[in-house]
């Protein structure tokens, strides 16, 4: 394919290829996002490895992420999942996150030179600025995929099509989220159908565009059948009550219309689109200069509304005057429609698109190139090498946040102690650090369990609640992060309390409720001044970056 000889692909994927290198060398040296990643997801896939929990019934617990059940954790026909069986955590990560860009470097190629037009010499430089987005570990192909699958979707509806394109439809929902993305991306192609049915446009391939979202459509079901049947109240324990139900937002308008703005102006950082610095300058000189040269802006304003509708429920989905809606609509609660915010990256490039395919070569080429810059160097990872490299300011990375032979050394400690309930809480410290070294803990960061494991929780740390208006909010209201919160060690900021040269007075918890939970040991990044007649230090452990104190339940 003469592409492939494009001077502008070869230097762009050639970049790509060293951005993969840096990647893997690093390797547990890398900073990695910690929020809904290191404190979450990364644990959750290798517990379930660990465990050979992948194909158990939906029901079966968790005994390493406090005994929650197996459908809260994905499913097993992603292919993320597998990726924990068959490599070293690290490993499987790095394979995701290369494989994620990847497929987005060659799926906006090819969506921005044969959907928007754009010269093969732009398009490459546009491609790489996509790729380089840090795409949530997670979604998989939920963001990273969306222009291959939107190409593969115009290739039908223009009857362009070949088997790869139904190939693509086939495979999708393995490799991508139906709640993170599936469903609002199925959305935006209805419409677009129903769009061009409505203008009677004859060129279309209706029916093999109906075909693509019925096959996109069953795969999730497919992929998704826990989810499913528990909709449906098949294999759901009977009693069984989802902490989810007790989930209360109450944002003001005022509130609600500033989340709106920031969302328009700055986007959303489970699926970043970095469009602050270049793409919404340029769009609003191409609107003053559309409007003086009297160009018709109709598709371009169109993607701007979608954009504004989208920042608009993104911004009022926790609005007070919608709860007791979602109350009536449980489901409304289960599935956040403010996820249309997933489709923020491939709509923002889109506008990209529209506008410099109106300009020179030469220049369009060069706005690309800054726009890659901005995204490259907005990535964490990049920006905490260099802070690191240049200024000296670490970071805590994959290596340190999980602390591996650290806890190694809590392990022996507790094996060594005469002890029959080995389950833990932690203090101060994320579960996950625990989980993923394999040491079942009481509490977690877990999106669906049982209200009454909640109630549990609540009782042992509701003296802590009381004194704490913000985690008393943040953990009747929400409770996902179903953690043993600490009034005087709350974990803030990047989720992480390193090395800590204060204290907490004493752990006001009821002790009674807490071995009711079987837990044996407190885990805790700070020290108990009067750990009172219920606690007793066992040991410290410490290495450059963790100071973790170790409490028996007496």
């Amino acid at each position: 394919m003469p592409f492939i000889f494009n001077k502008s692909f070869i230097i762009s994927f050639l970049l790509l290829l060293i951005f993969f290198a840096f990647i893997t060398f690093l390797g547990e040296d890398a900073s990695v996002r910690v929020h809904d990643n290191l404190e979450a997801n990364i644990a959750w896939y290798k517990s379930l490895a660990d465990q050979h929990l992948l194909l158990v019934s939906s029901y079966t617990p968790n005994e390493t992420v406090m005994q929650a059940p197996r459908i809260a954790f994905g499913s097993e026909w992603s292919l993320i999942a597998w990726l924990f069986v068959w490599f070293k955590p690290i490993v499987a990560y790095n394979i995701n996150v290369i494989l994620m860009s990847l497929v987005a470097f060659i799926g906006t190629f090819f969506f921005t030179k044969d959907t928007f037009k754009l010269s093969p010499k732009i398009a490459p430089f546009v491609a790489l600025g996509f790729a380089l987005l840090p795409f949530w570990f997670s979604g998989g192909l939920s963001s990273a995929g969306q222009p291959l699958l939107f190409w593969s979707f115009d290739r039908i509806l223009k009857k362009h099509n070949s088997a790869i394109d139904w190939i693509i439809f086939i495979l999708f929902p393995f490799y991508s989220s139906l709640i993170l993305s599936g469903l609002f991306m199925m959305v935006l192609m209805a419409g677009y159908l129903g769009f061009n049915f409505l203008k009677k446009e004859r060129k279309v391939a209706y029916g093999a565009g109906i075909l693509s979202l019925v096959i996109l459509t069953i795969g999730y079901i497919l992929v998704d059948y826990r989810l499913f049947l528990d909709i449906l109240k098949i294999g759901t324990p009977a009693g069984f009550i989802p902490h989810r139900v007790e989930f209360m937002q109450g944002n003001t308008f005022a509130e609600c219309l500033i989340a709106a703005k920031n969302s328009f102006l700055g986007g959303q950082n489970h699926f970043p689109s970095f469009h602050t610095y270049l793409i919404l300058p340029l769009v609003l000189f191409y609107l003053i200069y559309g409007f003086i040269k009297q160009k018709k802006l109709i598709t371009f304003i169109f993607y701007l509304v979608i954009l504004g509708i989208i920042s608009v429920i993104d911004g009022f989905w926790n609005f007070v005057g919608f709860e007791t809606l979602k109350d009536k609509l449980p489901i409304l609660k289960a599935i956040q429609l403010d996820r249309f915010y997933s489709l923020y990256p491939i709509l923002w490039f889109s506008v990209f698109m529209l506008i410099i395919r109106e300009l020179s070569i030469k220049i369009a080429i060069a706005l690309a190139c800054i726009q890659v810059v901005i995204v490259f160097f907005s990535n964490q990872l990049v920006e905490d090498y260099i802070k690191k490299v240049i200024h000296t300011r670490d970071y805590v990375s994959y290596r340190e946040f999980y602390a591996e032979d650290l806890f190694s050394k809590v392990k022996t400690i507790l094996k060594q102690d005469k002890n029959r309930n080995k389950r833990v809480g932690m203090v101060g410290l994320h579960p996950a650090v625990a989980q993923y070294n394999q040491i079942p803990t009481i509490d977690g960061y877990v999106v669906l369990y049982s209200l009454d494991y909640k109630h549990q929780i609540q009782s042992i740390i509701q003296p802590e609640l009381n004194q704490n208006e913000f985690i008393k909010n943040y953990f009747e209201q929400w409770g996902s992060r179903c953690y043993l919160f600490d009034n005087e060690a709350v974990i803030a900021g990047d989720g992480i309390l390193k090395k800590q040269k204060c204290c907490t007075e004493k752990l006001d918890y009821n002790f009674d409720k807490l071995k009711q939970l079987k837990c044996g040991y407190i885990l805790s990044a700070v020290e108990v001044n009067h750990p009172s007649e219920h606690l007793k230090l066992l040991s410290k452990v410490e290495d450059d970056n963790w100071l973790v104190w170790i409490y028996k339940v007496l």
